[in-house]
């Protein structure tokens, strides 16, 4: 008897392990409408895929503790593997006015535009942690949610905060907040991605809070690497400015970045 309970449970573990590496389609874990919170394989959203994923599942299964189990997040997490633009508008041209004017996206003459196809990862994407950070579910990246207070004075503003590149990469390096030190100055794909481009001034979810000001990214223009790449979140315009100098453009702002695996 105690030789079947063993093969049993051993059988039972193995189903549970064989659970935690299926894709998240496969594997419907959570309720119609939650935000994703769990990586793939990560059941107990506690960073790592061990064995107490595994117990968590058989509890759920089989003892209903817990009673649900939080939602899988998709590598792209539910769209393409990129983040979608968040345009929702359509435009179209008005030849007596010489202007392009928004439309309907069903009717606009210029089919094929962004709206209309809504690509990429978009419902559900930012997690608020509720410590000064916010999760993309899209790209599994962990973001400061102000811009760096780097003069730690309780206020961001232009003369404390806004620093020259090699001193913005830097702080990020060296940065411990929210119980991480792995903080880094994201690059250049990396900050645009926040960039919500149905939205300006500041083009980004209201989740994060942000300048309507240029952001530095860690990469350097290969062209003329006296310059680095920023993204201004006024109109999420993605651009250069000088590293060093005396110019207003040559300091700018911080919003550091991790991996959240």
């Amino acid at each position: 008897m105690r030789k079947l309970l063993t093969i049993s449970l051993s059988a039972l573990v193995g189903f549970a392990l064989a659970l935690l590496t299926m894709q998240p389609a496969q594997v419907a874990l959570g309720g119609p409408g939650e935000v994703c919170v769990t990586r793939n394989g990560d059941i107990n959203a506690d960073a790592t895929i061990d064995l107490s994923d595994a117990l968590t599942v058989l509890g759920h299964l089989f003892l209903g503790s817990p009673t649900s189990l939080p939602s899988l997040c998709g590598a792209g997490g539910g769209g393409s593997g990129l983040p979608s633009t968040g345009q929702t508008k359509c435009w179209d041209f008005d030849g007596e006015q010489g202007i392009w004017v928004q439309v309907e996206c069903g009717q606009s003459n210029c089919d094929g535009q962004d709206a209309q196809k809504a690509a990429g990862c978009s419902q559900g994407r930012f997690v608020d942690n509720g410590d000064g950070t916010v999760t993309d579910t899209c790209t599994n990246l962990m973001w400061q949610q102000d811009t760096a207070d780097v003069s730690l004075d309780g206020q961001v503003d232009g003369p404390g905060d806004a620093l020259a590149w090699c001193n913005a990469v830097s702080y990020c390096e060296n940065l411990e907040f929210a119980g991480y030190d792995d903080w880094r100055l994201p690059n250049i794909k990396e900050l645009q991605s926040i960039v919500d481009y149905g939205r300006t001034d500041p083009c980004i979810d209201p989740m994060f809070e942000t300048l309507r000001q240029y952001y530095w990214s860690s990469t350097t223009m290969e062209e003329t690497p006296d310059n680095a790449w920023g993204v201004g979140f006024t109109n999420g315009y993605v651009g250069v400015r000088m590293k060093t100098g005396d110019f207003e453009f040559s300091f700018n702002f911080v919003r550091a970045v991790r991996d959240a695996r």
